[in-house]
């Protein structure tokens, strides 16, 4: 994907209203988050960098428990959550109850391949989305809130089912587990109805003082059923109707006077820290027609002749101070107009209950009840024949007055509206019209009305039931809730839309993603993959940002960084580390020695003057081994000239060190080696020669003998370092024989008798009895048995015994297939490091730890006639030797470790014959 492709890629994922994290599946790392999900975490990670953060550092606490085992199961099994309406209580201050859609998945990347490009495990990240369904989901709410409220209306006990159902709305929506409806004593409904008969001295009444009671709670101390104050300015529900406004008290304490219901603390009653008071008004009656007891209630509660009057008021409560989102305050404000149309529908629908068992009511007060209902409402008797109904219903089917006492089939038959549904609505059969009365059912279909509109009706049907459960009525409630659904239908279409949109730009980001992380790891791969440390520091803050593991593994063999034995650690650690810090715990010496002090290195330069800089430095192991480092650092510069980090590259060349200094100290050996026998032979020579010296003829023999023996001696050197070359160069040319080892061992004990005899240490040779003859080069054998002996006479203790052994192998067959041969000596044992050089060429281990001449048990140096005088290690025995046994197709192995002295071993097969 080109760069400017992948600019605007980056640019809608930062706009787009959706929040998108991108995690490290094994470790729940972010690798990546957008602007939107960044918004909304809590400081000081909203205003930080969490990329490389772990998600159960960032997230809330309260998060973990949920989130945090789905991460793991879809990391683990790839197995995909989605959850469609989460509800969350982070934002109460500034939005109330939010509720949001989660998608948590492996990504795309990780599900199609199972393997890395670089050969190691895919790391499966997974993709998190998560959008706001806030709107949609409080919208959901509301409308089912006043679908539960409908369906409470029926019967003597409707009020506080629906009161019940207002307060449950109430925590759906805002999330309050504290709140609670406050209604008048005397509402509408009930002040006109004791006016109608229940109080008969009508002057009392009105002059009763008007109080308030607490209809529904929740979280309100129990000593709330005895608050009743009455109507003033020193209760919530007297300011809200003098001011006809929602008031919010963000902090109690600033209106003491203010009488408030107490909370329940545990048990303990205890004042409202905060209070969100809306105002549930009364429904407007149609058009002309007034009431003496709506004037009564204006004179009472001061109000206006303009002002709707109240019915009392939905109060949300926090114990501590805080404040009210406008989305919740919008919320409750307009819920509380539904509320107020449920609870005064549900006095109506009481009184109707009332009046179909009360024969006294008269039928103007019927019609009154009838006509305040803004619902379409139809009252059938027993036999489902129309007893009576409304302004609104006859409005909706198109029916006149006379519709009154027709079967219901007959009336549906005048009506002029328009069912869009294929099949009638209504039922023709009156069994199901009770089983539908009997169960509560609520119908929803779409109906062009006798006015030419286009409506969305909840059908509702209520059976009336006297004192002994006989049912003698039925109500059909035709309920508009037009407006509800053409939201929910818009909502339902722009969640499609964006879904859709939604689903595209996944495709983008996908495409993206990919592209990004098969740059980043190629990335990554060419960084492990380099032989040297790379670290790039940021010049703002001197933190380190990238690290790769060689970097690492030299930090720790520093002992700078820890934990020593576990780079993955390491590296998290050292990630957001102060360079600075880190360096300055390293002391680091100038090749002439000198403490190099942190300012003078070359990372400072890059980041301080920036300046490209390389210095040879060394320092001191936690092993205690030198360790030689080659710097670089360079400067990394914006595009104004400013240097935005720094970059050091670090390359380890103690092998190189140590390889220097064991060929110097070669070469020196080599020079001492050659001159020692070269300047014998001039010597004798020169005597020979000499005119003025008379030499006898056994003295001229003794002389030519010793020059023939120190020219041997240089032949042997020579053709050691021709031998090391054939290795090298795999041109070795066996001369393969039988060998009887029992005649091989005698022979090389005479070869090194002078060698045993001087270092006052012994050789003991163990031979199994009926050894067969191997298959092998006799001299190359010898040459390796002797070099291997030489170490162990140089390296064992005085006084010590080294041991020369034979061994059948037998194959699966119980057939004896090779003869093993190994020197084992008691010395000082070997590191897991220096076997791992031990068959180089100019063995460091040789050159740096052969003993020192006068040692004790060292072989003594004068020569001896005849024989191989020994000299000091050259550092290419054991290369050689090595070269020897893998040209027989064997290995040499060797098995030691410090103070437990050393085993080497090898075996050649048996001769077969031919």
């Amino acid at each position: 994907m080109e760069l400017k492709q992948a600019e605007q890629i980056e640019y809608l994922l930062e706009h787009l209203p959706v929040g998108v994290a991108i995690l490290e599946g094994a470790t729940l790392r972010i690798r990546y988050l957008n602007a939107y999900l960044h918004s909304l975490l809590p400081e000081p990670w909203k205003s930080r960098d969490v990329v490389e953060k772990s998600v159960e550092e960032v997230i809330p606490e309260e998060l973990h428990e949920f989130i945090l085992p789905l991460l793991h199961d879809t990391a683990q099994t790839g197995k995909r959550h989605q959850y469609s309406e989460v509800p969350y209580e982070g934002f109460l201050e500034a939005r109330g109850r939010t509720y949001w859609k989660i998608v948590i998945e492996r990504s795309p990347t990780s599900m199609r391949h199972n393997y890395h490009p670089t050969g190691q495990a895919s790391d499966n990240s997974l993709c998190i989305t998560v959008e706001d369904v806030t709107n949609t989901v409080r919208s959901r709410i509301h409308f089912n809130a006043i679908q539960h409220i409908s369906s409470a209306m029926a019967g003597p006990f409707a009020l506080p089912q629906v009161l019940d159902h207002i307060l449950e709305a109430v925590h759906e929506m805002v999330g309050s587990t504290r709140c609670a409806v406050l209604l008048l004593d005397y509402s509408v409904a009930d002040f006109e109805e004791r006016l109608s008969g229940y109080e008969t001295d009508q002057s009392t009444l009105l002059a009763k003082p008007l109080t308030i009671t607490i209809a529904a709670q929740r979280g309100v101390h129990l000593s709330s059923l005895d608050w009743h104050p009455p109507v003033s300015d020193q209760v919530l529900l007297g300011r809200v109707a003098g001011e006809g406004r929602t008031l919010i008290i963000e902090d109690s304490a600033t209106v003491p006077d203010l009488d408030l219901p107490p909370l329940d603390d545990s048990g303990t009653p205890r004042r409202p820290g905060s209070v969100l008071c809306v105002p549930i008004y009364e429904p407007r009656p149609p058009s002309g027609t007034g009431t003496t007891s709506a004037m009564a209630f204006d004179k009472r509660t001061g109000a206006t002749p303009h002002t709707i009057p109240i019915l009392g008021t939905i109060e949300v409560y926090h114990r501590r101070t805080r404040g009210f989102p406008s989305e919740e305050v919008e919320l409750l404000e307009q819920f509380a107009q539904q509320a107020g149309l449920a609870i005064q529908n549900a006095r109506l629908f009481r009184r109707i209950d009332q009046s179909a068992r009360a024969a006294s009511r008269s039928a103007r007060q019927r019609k009154y009840v009838m006509q305040a209902i803004p619902d379409g409402v139809v009252l059938y008797d027993p036999r489902w024949r129309i007893a009576d109904v409304n302004y609104a219903a006859r409005k909706l089917l198109g029916w006149s007055e006379d519709v009154v006492g027709l079967f219901v089939t007959d009336a549906m038959a005048r009506s002029t509206a328009r069912f869009q549904n294929s099949h009638h609505h209504f039922p023709q059969d009156v069994a199901e019209l009770e089983q539908r009365a009997a169960e509560g059912r609520i119908d929803e279909f779409k109906i062009v009305g006798a006015d030419g509109q286009d409506y969305t009706i909840h059908c509702s049907y209520i059976p009336i039931r006297d004192d002994l459960g006989d049912t003698f009525g039925f109500i059909v409630i035709y309920h508009d809730v037009t407006e509800q659904v053409a939201a929910r239908e818009r909502i339902e279409a722009e969640v499609v839309a964006r879904t859709a949109e939604l689903a595209q730009r996944n495709k983008l980001l996908q495409r993206a993603q990919h592209a990004q992380k098969m740059e980043r790891q190629r990335l990554e791969s060419l960084l492990e993959r380099l032989p040297s440390g790379v670290i790039l520091v940021s010049a703002e803050d001197k933190h380190i940002t990238v690290i790769n593991r060689h970097a690492v593994q030299v930090l720790q063999h520093a002992g700078a960084l820890d934990p020593l034995d576990d780079p993955d650690e390491a590296h998290d650690k050292a990630i957001g580390m102060s360079s600075e810090e880190l360096f300055k715990r390293i002391s680091v010496y100038s090749t002439s020695g000198s403490l190099v002090p942190y300012e003078e290195r070359p990372l400072a330069h890059a980041l301080d003057n920036g300046e490209v800089r390389e210095m040879e430095l060394y320092l001191t192991a936690v092993d205690g081994q030198p360790c030689y480092l080659l710097e670089n650092a360079a400067p990394l510069r914006a595009n104004d000239g400013s240097i935005t980090n720094g970059v050091l590259v670090i390359h380890e060349i103690t092998h190189l060190k140590m390889l220097e200094r064991a060929r110097e100290d070669f070469f020196t050996t080599m020079a001492h080696e050659l001159k020692t026998p070269l300047a014998n032979i001039r010597a004798h020579l020169s005597a020979l020669l000499a005119k003025d010296l008379q030499w006898s003829s056994e003295a001229q023999q003794d002389f030519l003998q010793t020059a023939d023996e120190q020219v041997e001696r240089l032949v042997r050197m020579i053709n050691q370092f021709l031998d090391a070359s054939r290795v090298e160069a795999g041109a070795l040319r066996l001369e393969l024989e039988a060998i009887l080892l029992p005649e091989m061992f005698e022979d090389l004990e005479d070869r090194l008798e002078a060698l045993i005899t001087s270092s006052q240490r012994h050789l003991q040779i163990t031979l199994p009895p009926q050894l067969p003859a191997i298959h092998a080069d006799y001299e190359l054998i010898m040459s390796v048995l002797t070099n291997l002996l030489s170490n162990a006479f140089r390296y064992a203790p005085e006084g010590d015994t080294i041991y020369l052994a034979a061994e059948l192998v037998f194959n699966e067959d119980a057939q004896p297939s090779g003869v093993t041969i190994s020197v084992t000596d008691r010395g000082p044992g070997m590191t897991q490091e220096q076997l791992m050089s031990l068959f180089t060429r100019f063995s460091t281990f040789a050159a740096m730890n052969r003993p020192a001449t006068d040692r004790p048990g060292q072989p003594a140096i004068e020569r001896r006639r005849g024989t191989a005088r020994w000299s000091p290690a050259t550092g290419l025995g054991l290369y050689i030797s090595r070269g020897i046994i893998e040209a027989h197709g064997s290995v040499l192995t060797v098995k030691s470790s410090p103070g437990h002295g050393a085993t080497f071993a090898f075996t050649l097969p048996i001769f077969r014959g031919k």
